[in-house]
């Protein structure tokens, strides 16, 4: 049988390029080489494209952007194609390994269904409205799916903080902060007082024009990793991530050693059940397709609440998306596999 080949998109103009880098790399390592063609295609902090021709482990240190085996990669619009120093790239999927902004927000999507290339992924639209905590939140409300009590701030309104003050008393401290559309808890802070309020929200509109105030739940944080196998929605276990810090973010998700990851998660058999329901539920609502993770808390008295959504999660070693997919007896091989031939 002919060989597919596969483009392997790292990198990115996201906060998260480092975390692209190192999901990419653990990706080319597994991706089943007698099936595939792998072409590695590398975008820099700047936005700049590249056909990198090198060792993979240039990736993970970073340097194959500093390589001589890197070739520009422009995209012909009218043509379909990917084109470096003039020849155009046989590519019949796109695997993009990118997370956060230009990524999961479903930009390159949008690009990759303007030329017509084939890519694996969540599309365009579920990940652009799944990108956004405020939209995505207020499509789970719709929906029945219990969420943490919210509201959103806009740069604009920080002339008037009183106004501010007045939206957070409705909701009640300890709240977090959250750029509407950053992954990987980047931007958040966790609020526990009036007088921490602003410099939070000057550091997370920093990031992004929208923000998410939050009420806290006091709960487990569990995940579950869903994937479409031969045309059949199949929801992994479900785990539960453990850890010392505040909460579950930036530093403690890729730089502690105190993070505990529970597979299967421990619940009572209802709550597992209502987290499977939900993460279906919403997976129909947001049109996603092929893969994502869902994130819940659990609280004491068994009620789940829905935290987010990511369209392409992490592929990393301490990612939790492979991990509850190996646990039910998927390879690392065949998840990626199965992920490319839907």
């Amino acid at each position: 049988m002919e060989r597919l080949n596969v483009a392997v998109l790292f990198g990115g103009e996201s906060k998260e390029y480092e975390v692209s880098l190192s999901s990419a790399y653990s990706v080319l390592l597994e991706i089943d080489k007698e099936k595939y063609n792998v072409i590695k295609i590398g975008i820099t902090k700047d936005g700049k494209w590249y056909l990198y021709e090198g060792e993979s482990s240039r990736i993970l240190n970073d340097t194959w952007h500093k390589s001589k085996e890197k070739k520009e990669l422009f995209i012909d619009v009218n043509k379909g194609l990917l084109i470096a120093e003039g020849k155009p790239l046989k590519i019949d999927k796109i695997l993009p390994v990118l997370h956060g902004e230009y990524g999961e927000d479903g930009r390159y999507a949008s690009i990759f269904d303007t030329i017509k290339i084939n890519y694996s992924g969540c599309g365009f639209f579920a990940s652009a409205i799944s990108m956004d905590k405020d939209v995505t939140k207020l499509i789970a409300k719709r929906e029945g799916v219990p969420v943490a009590k919210w509201t959103t701030v806009y740069k604009s309104e920080l002339e008037n903080m009183s106004k501010i003050y007045k939206k957070i008393e409705k909701i009640g401290y300890p709240v977090f902060v959250k750029p509407s559309r950053t992954g990987s808890s980047v931007g958040v802070s966790q609020v526990n007082s009036k007088k921490e309020l602003e410099g939070a929200l000057l550091y997370a509109l920093s990031l992004c024009d929208k923000v998410l105030i939050e009420e806290k739940i006091d709960g487990r944080e569990t995940e579950i990793a869903l994937i479409s196998k031969d045309g059949e929605l199949i929801g992994s276990t479900v785990g539960q991530i453990k850890y010392k810090s505040d909460f579950y973010d930036y530093d403690t998700k890729y730089n502690s050693s105190e993070v505990e990851y529970v597979i299967p998660a421990k619940l009572t058999a209802e709550s597992e059940r209502l987290v499977r329901k939900y993460a279906k539920k919403l997976w129909h609502a947001l049109e996603i397709k092929d893969l994502c993770r869902m994130d819940f808390f659990v609280n004491d008295n068994g009620e789940v609440v829905f935290n987010e959504v990511n369209t392409f999660p992490g592929f990393t070693g301490i990612s939790m998306f492979p991990k509850l997919l190996m646990y039910d007896g998927h390879s690392f091989k065949d998840i990626i596999n199965y992920i490319l031939n839907i």
